[in-house]
């Protein structure tokens, strides 16, 4: 695989969330707020710190995409127990990994995923909502599995509001090692963030050994295959998109 011979993600933010130590969030933050502002006030008005937060919060987020993309998912308000029991598991997950303390303390709505063969989702088209299922809630593990899951899934969205990692107008589509057809090259990346950070959390997570060593492994094969697929789908990245395929290589190969 060649690198991309200049990543603005990169040198504006330090590097990639999640997998990268110097990442700058707090800086990748305030760039999407600022976006999402321009777009829903134009370029013209100044706005203040207090609008620049509000629109970090995933109600407005909702309402300024929806200018351009309009998606829904089946899903209901998630019990207030179930909700306690995610903040309870983000905390654990805070304390297991310091550095990602910042990355999953952000605005998030969760919800309750219904008619749906997944065990929870995200979609770009709505910012900042995380959906999961009942069978989320199976184990302490599963459910820390999900929320690291879901949650790359919406740094990655963060970084494609700035600049995309996917030439526009490409039809190229994979069917991701799990079996899922008709998946983008930029959802293939998003793929193997996945497992990146997953192997991350499999680490330190507190489950038996056995657990661990058939989570890690599973991880492992996933990672390769998707990997196998990563060359095909370098001509329909962008330079960031390439950019973040080269990490991911990097990073997933390693396992």
């Amino acid at each position: 695989m060649v690198v991309a011979s200049s990543s603005l993600i990169q040198a504006e933010f330090g590097g990639f969330p999640f997998m990268d130590t110097a990442f700058d969030s707090r800086r990748l933050l305030a760039a999407v707020a600022c976006g999402r502002w321009a777009r829903a006030h134009g370029l013209d008005s100044a706005p203040t710190s207090e609008q620049l937060a509000a629109v970090l919060e995933p109600a407005n987020a909702r309402r300024i995409r929806r200018l351009d993309l309009q998606l829904d998912l089946p899903s209901e308000a998630l019990p207030e127990e179930r909700i306690l029991k995610v903040r309870e598991t983000l905390t654990l997950a805070r304390e297991l990994l310091p550095a990602w303390g910042a990355l999953l303390s952000i605005p998030i709505e969760f919800r309750r995923l219904v008619h749906s063969a997944a065990i929870s989702a995200s979609i770009f088209a709505w910012p900042q909502s995380i959906f999961l299922a009942d069978r989320a809630f199976a184990s302490d593990s599963t459910l820390a599995e999900q929320l690291v899951h879901e949650m790359s899934h919406q740094w990655l969205y963060f970084l494609e509001e700035i600049w995309p990692l996917q030439i526009a107008g490409s039809g190229q589509s994979f069917t991701l090692p799990s079996g899922t057809a008709g998946r983008s090259a930029s959802e293939l990346l998003g793929a193997l963030h996945v497992v990146a950070n997953l192997r991350t959390l499999w680490r330190v997570v507190p489950v038996t050994d056995e657990e661990r060593g058939r989570r890690l492994e599973h991880l492992h094969h996933y990672g390769a295959a998707c990997l196998r697929l990563l060359d095909a789908a370098r001509p329909a990245l962008t330079v960031e998109g390439q950019a973040l395929a080269q990490r991911l290589y990097e990073e997933v190969r390693s396992s």
